[in-house]
């Protein structure tokens, strides 16, 4: 079953879930000159994301990892949602996302950056 995130009621514990796999204080970038900073503004950034993009695919990923610290690499394609309606266009970048290991031995994002060195062009 697909789940749609036209509100946030209705995808509210994936995002919730997505969201904790960061640090409290974590980043994500939205767009690449816009931040959201901390778990509630995270959430949000994915919900808004999950509206305006759809077919997100994930390909090639690296992982560079020295001690409790890792930098994420991995490329993606996907398509705009424009009016309501599933658009033609593709939007692509690869990621540039830095990880951190907790003392529990989980990883969270301290910053998700979807866009990569799309943010240098703006």
């Amino acid at each position: 079953m697909r789940r749609r995130c036209r509100r946030s009621a209705t995808c509210g514990s994936a995002v919730a879930s997505a969201a904790a796999h960061f640090a409290e204080n974590g980043v994500l970038l939205v767009e690449p000159d816009r931040q959201a900073v901390g778990r509630a503004a995270i959430g949000d950034g994915f919900v808004e994301l999950a509206r305006r993009l759809r077919f997100l695919v994930v390909d090639d990923r690296v992982v560079i990892q020295p001690g409790n610290i890792a930098l994420h690499h991995a490329r993606w394609t996907a398509r705009y949602i424009i009016d309501g309606a599933l658009s033609t266009e593709e939007v692509s970048a690869t990621t540039a996302d830095v990880l951190t290991l907790q003392a529990d031995g989980r990883w969270v994002a301290l910053v998700n950056n979807p866009w990569g060195g799309d943010v240098l062009d703006d």
